[in-house]
C-alpha cells in the first residue's frame, strides 16, 4: 500500500506533524516548541577547509547545542524547516512592528493638525475632526409647570 500523501497549504508547507527532521535528531516534544520560538543553525570553521554546522535554541533558560555535521545540505533542510516553523511568529513580529509605525505615524500627524484645526473651531474626537455644536441659545424666561 502507497504511503498517504501530506496536504499542501500555499508554497508546498506540509500540514500536520513537525517534520521527521527534528524527530530524527532525538528532540523531545518541549525542545521542539523551543526551537519553533527561536532555534537557528550556525556555521563555524574549524581549520581553513572544514565547515562544521550547528543548531542553537535556548530552553529552560539554558542553551541547547545539537552538532548537524559537515553537510551543507542537511543544514540547509534544517534551516528551511526552522523558517518554515517560524515563519507565523516572523509575520506576527514583522504586523506588529508597521502597526507601531502606522500609530506612531497616525500620532504624529494628529499632533501637526492639532492647532490648525483649533483654530478653525474644530477639535478632535479620537481619530475624527469635529466642530463642537454651538451652544443652545438660553431663554431668560424660566419654564414653570
Amino acid at each position: 500500500m502507497a504511503p498517504k500523501k501530506q496536504e499542501v497549504i500555499g508554497h508546498n508547507q506540509p500540514v500536520g506533524p513537525v517534520s521527521s527532521i527534528f524527530s530524527g535528531m532525538g528532540l523531545t516534544p518541549a525542545e521542539i516548541t523551543a526551537v519553533k520560538s527561536q532555534g537557528f543553525v550556525t556555521a563555524e570553521l574549524r581549520g581553513q577547509t572544514c565547515t562544521v554546522y550547528k543548531m542553537r535554541f535556548r530552553i529552560a533558560g539554558r542553551q541547547r547545542v545539537l552538532y548537524l555535521g559537515t553537510d551543507p545540505l542537511v543544514a540547509d533542510a534544517v534551516r528551511e524547516e526552522l523558517q518554515r516553523l517560524q515563519k507565523s511568529r516572523h509575520t506576527r513580529r514583522n504586523m506588529q512592528a508597521l502597526i507601531r509605525q502606522a500609530n506612531r505615524l497616525l500620532r504624529d500627524s494628529k499632533s501637526e493638525l492639532l492647532a490648525d484645526a483649533k483654530q478653525e473651531g474644530y477639535r478632535f474626537h479620537g481619530l475624527a475632526l469635529r466642530r463642537p455644536r454651538r451652544p443652545a441659545p438660553t431663554n431668560s424666561v424660566p419654564i414653570t409647570f
